[in-house]
């Protein structure tokens, strides 16, 4: 509701100096005491909010008091309707804290108190909604919430709270159990963690693509939606994360001036949600996904692509399919082992030297410009190795890891490329590398219906055949190499590539024969060859169209 998501913007306005027209900018301020106080008010009850482990009553009291102190001594000032709002919403939550009775009667003053002195100002028919709400679900007194909530459909018709109102007094004519439902739904609020950001707000960013990254402390719930220019404040895209903190050392603005995005910023936009911003230049569309362990919710922004060349460009032009640079990604690394193999081996080291032996044949061999997402041993989250591919403005990207399966004869090279899993064994395979729960990978599914729609799918599929195909083939030459094929499936870490994109799996570290293989330098040289055999014959394939 309004007043809840009002509560930030209170703030910042009370801290803001009453302006006086005429007044001269230059003059030596005479300072507005009562202002003052005012902004000290706010001040105590922004940071008493944001910590929510405070138990203890006498600084809540304390922020009560300066709240109070600053009303009384100035009644008539233009932020005193915000003042006694915030004593309200002050004396509530040490209501929700303490369970003394009495906060809970003196916030319902404060709240009747703001709507008879100041009828006409914009938070009256905010706080007497929250009046009605604390008659109906906290006092159990349905026919003063009827009263109340009329109240506000008579003297408020055209107000914000006036369909909320008459939405809540239709359930209660309905015999609908209003209280025991908001009831239910505030115990099951306060029995979860409030959440908060775990770190800044990070991002990685082209003209025509940028990937913001917000990590907290465990899942959340989150709604997004744009909201039109307005003056000086351009068109912003916000998300909204419930039950969340965010410390006041996040909050400051990150500039980004990619031509996409202005700048992000974060705040928190009342007691219970934080509000992320991305002030926007030109985007053209945007997607949000999240994952899991740590939970993150990422927002992918795209733009124009840039204008075509004057010249007449091939078919694999027009596809943007023209081959320049290849990311090579090592899978896991760092905190991050991966599969655990017979004999101490470990998928992160395994796929970091095939990775680096790739690289560098391609670096020799070809004229393509070739990066690595980590050339040692240490953890890059998934979300940042797409980032790093589509900031680097790369044409493909080729993801290398290591199996691994309960059966220790299972065994063999199979390639994927981002899709939907039709079976349980591409189910698994996703939920292992993604480090997520089948459950998880069953929501993921759901987000990429959405998310699958602009990407290059038939071409991630096209490179994937070149990739396994060369693998087995070159493989098969010497060794006993079961070919499982190529497959599809949801992989967090394929998610947002704006080039086809592939994962390969080149052997199961559960298979004492194929560690054995691994073991071998000449074995690891030998995939290396043979990925970028299969990279060399995709490229060839795009010349030829």
């Amino acid at each position: 509701m309004r007043n809840s998501r009002l509560l930030l913007f209170l703030i910042i306005f009370l801290l803001l100096p009453p302006f006086a027209p005429g007044a001269s900018l230059a003059a030596p301020p005479q300072q507005d005491r009562a202002g003052k106080r005012f902004n000290l008010a706010s001040c105590l009850y922004n940071n008493i909010t944001f910590r929510q482990g405070e138990t203890s009553p006498d600084r809540w009291r304390r922020c009560a008091k300066t709240l109070k102190l600053a009303y009384d001594q100035e009644p008539g000032h233009e932020k005193a309707p915000f003042a006694l709002y915030l004593l309200g919403k002050t004396h509530e939550e040490m209501h929700e804290r303490f369970h003394d009775p009495a906060d809970l009667a003196a916030a319902a003053g404060y709240y009747e108190d703001l709507a008879m002195i100041f009828p006409r100002h914009a938070l009256s028919d905010d706080a007497l909604l929250i009046l009605g709400t604390i008659a109906l679900t906290k006092n159990n007194d349905e026919k003063n919430a009827e009263k109340i909530l009329a109240r506000i459909i008579a003297v408020y018709p055209a107000g914000d709270m006036a369909q909320a109102a008459a939405v809540m007094l239709r359930r209660m004519k309905n015999g609908d159990t209003v209280a025991d439902n908001a009831a239910k739904k505030e115990q099951q609020q306060d029995a979860l963690p409030m959440a908060h950001l775990s770190q800044p707000i990070r991002f990685w960013s082209t003209k025509t693509y940028t990937r913001v990254v917000i990590e907290t402390s465990g899942p959340v719930q989150f709604q997004e939606a744009f909201l039109k220019a307005e003056g000086e404040l351009p068109r912003r895209l916000y998300v909204d994360l419930k039950h969340s903190r965010i410390a006041p050392t996040f909050q400051n603005p990150i500039p980004i001036r990619d031509g996409l995005l202005k700048q992000v910023r974060g705040a928190q936009f009342d007691p219970d949600t934080v509000r992320v911003v991305l002030d926007t230049e030109s985007v053209k569309d945007y997607k949000i996904f999240t994952m899991e362990e740590p939970f993150r919710v990422v927002i992918d922004v795209t733009g124009a692509k840039p204008k075509t060349p004057d010249h007449l460009p091939t078919l694999a032009e027009q596809f943007g399919l023209g081959v320049k640079t290849i990311v090579i990604d090592p899978g896991h690394g760092g905190k991050d082992p991966g599969a655990l193999g017979v004999n101490g081996m470990q998928e992160k080291d395994i796929v970091l030297t095939v990775a680096k032996k790739v690289a560098a044949i391609l670096e020799k061999e070809t004229a393509f410009k070739v990066i690595l997402t980590r050339d040692r041993d240490t953890y890059i989250p998934l979300e940042e190795r797409t980032a790093i591919a589509n900031t680097r403005e790369a044409d493909l990207f080729v993801s290398i890891h290591a199996n691994s399966a309960p059966n220790n004869h299972a065994s063999g090279v199979e390639t994927y490329f981002l899709s939907l899993a039709t079976s349980r064994e591409e189910m698994q395979a996703a939920a292992r590398e993604n480090a997520a729960s089948s459950s998880q990978i069953s929501d993921l599914q759901k987000i990429l219906q959405d998310l699958m729609q602009n990407s290059k799918i038939e071409e991630s599929a096209r490179l994937a055949g070149c990739v396994q195909g060369e693998l087995v083939n070159g493989l098969q030459q010497k060794h006993d190499v079961k070919n499982l094929g190529v497959k599809k499936a949801p992989f967090i870490v394929l998610i947002g590539a704006q080039m086809p994109a592939v994962l390969t799996e080149i052997a199961f570290l559960s298979n004492e024969e194929e560690v054995r293989r691994l073991r071998d330098e000449r074995y690891l040289e030998a995939i290396a060859r043979h990925i970028v055999a299969g990279v060399r014959q995709y490229v060839a394939k795009l010349n030829t169209m």
